[in-house]
């Protein structure tokens, strides 16, 4: 498909890798089925946050706490949003790992 993209006009950007997109569906189900916890509701278990979304494009993470409130913390790598997933206490290292460490601001409730 490579060679045969151009030809009919069609955007290397907008061919799917095949490989790609099964690899990530299975990595998917993995999860899924041996994930963690969160991994496995896609909800975070914790009694200070209660919902964390990354958007790996725009390294953009956003956190609610139990409070209610909402917070967007910008540039912050895809490493700490797998770290604040799979840790034991999710409030311990938030307060460790990303406060204080990245610009953010309140969303609205």
């Amino acid at each position: 498909m490579g060679e045969l993209a151009p030809m009919l006009g069609i955007a290397m950007s907008s061919v799917i890798d095949l490989r790609k997109a099964e690899a990530a569906l299975k990595r998917a189900a993995r999860r899924a089925i041996h994930g963690t916890r969160e991994e496995r509701s896609g909800r975070l278990v914790s009694s200070a946050l209660t919902d964390a979304h990354y958007d790996p494009q725009t390294r953009d993470l956003d956190v609610r706490f139990v409070t209610a409130r909402r917070y967007r913390y910008f540039n912050v790598p895809a490493e700490i949003y797998e770290g604040l997933l799979t840790a034991e206490s999710k409030g311990i290292f938030f307060n460790a790992h990303i406060r204080d460490k990245y610009d953010y601001r309140e969303l609205p409730a």
